[in-house]
């Protein structure tokens, strides 16, 4: 496996397959990249920490499929007991709003929400996929 983590805006490129946003702030990141493995559509495990508008959240959780955490609640929080990196979603979980992919039994893809936005009206998103 290669760990990246020195680069966030690349990360994000990487990942979300555009440009860091004007009003998105990329905080922290890292992606694991693996090799090939038989019946894995995409290789990298990832987890990042930005603050953006509702908006961004709304585009991404379209994007990925997300919902409501509902009855994957628990896999919520195993990930965040056991981050990838100590800085993922740090406070107790009733602080977020949580979303996990709902295209799959497995819900893979997670994203936090703090609940009370900044003051500039954005909010804190935490969001991963392992």
């Amino acid at each position: 496996a290669t760990v990246l983590e020195s680069d966030d805006a690349a990360n994000y490129e990487r990942i979300f397959r555009e440009a860091v946003p004007r009003d998105v702030e990329v905080l922290r990141s890292v992606v694991v990249t693996y090799g090939f493995r038989i019946g894995v559509v995409t290789t990298d495990d990832w987890a990042f920490e930005v603050v953006a508008p509702r908006s961004w959240v709304d585009r991404q959780s379209a994007k990925w499929r997300l919902g409501p955490a509902g009855a994957a609640r628990g896999a919520v929080e195993a990930r965040q007991a056991d981050p990838v990196r100590p800085w993922y979603a740090p406070k107790p979980l009733s602080v977020y709003e949580a979303f996990v992919v709902q295209a799959t039994s497995v819900p893979t893809v997670h994203l936090l929400v703090e609940r009370s936005p900044l003051p500039d009206g954005r909010v804190r998103v935490f969001m991963s996929k392992h």
